[in-house]
């Protein structure tokens, strides 16, 4: 049986390489990463859930984040980072794969350092436009690296990175929902918008659409809070449900593809796999960009849609709900020029990423 370890901060390319790897029989996947969604919390992690939901085995890793500027919770963070070295370096030598395959992420640096001093080969797969600090460190050391934007090639040496694109897990394209619930409230309308700030959600989007929604009535909303639930943004949100607009803390792969495929606009974030979903799915989208994100990364992922012609781009600072029903209005206005330049974006994004990056993984078990 051949062994891979799988870890990063980034779930959705990783669980479609999970697919991927899971059509061989003699493959034994091991998953690194954090099991509660923040310090002090006992909230699980999406990772952890749908990991143990597959039967793969799960490893916590608890260590400290990279920060790119010096706050007062940097020395505690960077004290944490020893720890998680110790962890991971324990946990492969006892596992012994022939392969780390890292999807970028402060869980993803230790994984990676590890396995190289313990002679383990090491890929690492950098899904945004600015690749994130850690992998920048990780590619100093890692065999191979592979990339999703063209942009992104500067960034990393050229003998040993390809660009790829990225990996879309299968469920993305289903268009049937696995729960009735979320079935029935999509087949309601065809006007459907679905808001979501990723799996842990966005709390100023949560605040951003509840604050709007008297100016929303006439659409269909289909909103993902987030597990997180920062400042009780879930339980604010159901006190809102009616017809038309629906929360949930959270969605399975297939009732997540079945929004996104069936909702007329997404408004979301712009983390690099929500975009890439975006443009493959050729959907019509307003992006918000967190502003805190590493090196601007998001703004960079938000600007490939919006100069191909398939997104608005707002600033979080400036965005109110005034703003927000303005900009939908606009979309509606001009939404066939908006779905035109969206086709034509997803005829151009390879589809193979997943593929390849398993060929990569079995070249070395």
């Amino acid at each position: 049986m051949k062994k891979v370890a799988i870890c990063g901060g980034h779930l959705t390319p990783a669980l479609a390489l999970i697919e991927e790897l899971e059509k061989k029989n003699d493959v034994e996947i091991i998953f690194f990463g954090r099991k509660y969604t923040a310090e002090g919390t006992k909230i699980q992690s999406a990772e952890y859930k749908l990991i143990k939901e597959k039967g793969i085995k799960f490893t916590e890793i608890t260590t400290g984040r990279l920060q790119r500027k010096f706050t007062r919770h940097t020395p505690v963070s960077l004290a944490k980072v020893p720890g998680g070295f110790a962890q991971a370096l324990f946990h492969l030598r006892r596992e012994k794969p022939a392969v780390v395959v890292s999807f970028g992420g402060y869980v993803g640096l230790p994984v990676v350092f590890s396995a190289k001093l313990l002679g383990i080969k090491t890929i690492i797969h950098e899904q945004s436009a600015i690749p994130g600090l850690a992998n920048k460190i990780s590619a100093k050391i890692c065999d191979n690296i592979f990339v999703s934007f063209p942009k992104t090639l500067k960034y990393f040496p050229a003998g040993n990175t390809t660009l790829i694109g990225n990996l879309t897990r299968a469920d993305v394209y289903k268009k049937q929902a696995s729960t009735k619930k979320i079935g029935d409230f999509i087949s309601k309308s065809k006007e459907l918008i679905f808001i979501t700030g990723g799996n842990q959600g966005s709390h100023f989007i949560n605040t951003l659409i509840l604050n709007s929604l008297e100016k929303l009535k006439g659409y269909q909303i289909l909103h993902q809070v987030g597990t997180l639930n920062f400042k009780g943004d879930f339980e604010k949100a159901r006190k809102k449900s009616n017809n038309n607009y629906l929360p949930v803390d959270y969605l399975t792969n297939s009732d997540f593809g079945a929004a996104i495929n069936s909702a007329k606009i997404i408004i979301s974030r712009s983390g690099a796999n929500t975009v890439w979903e975006l443009a493959t799915l050729s959907k019509v989208a307003i992006l918000i960009p967190l502003p805190i994100s590493a090196a601007g990364e998001q703004y960079e992922n938000a600007q490939i849609l919006k100069e191909a012609g398939s997104a608005v781009v707002l600033n979080q600072k400036d965005t109110t709900p005034e703003i927000l029903v303005s900009t939908l209005g606009q979309l509606e206005a001009n939404y066939q020029n908006f779905q035109d330049a969206a086709k034509v974006q997803s005829a151009k994004m390879p589809k193979d990423a997943a593929k390849k990056l398993a060929e990569a993984v079995f070249g070395y078990t």
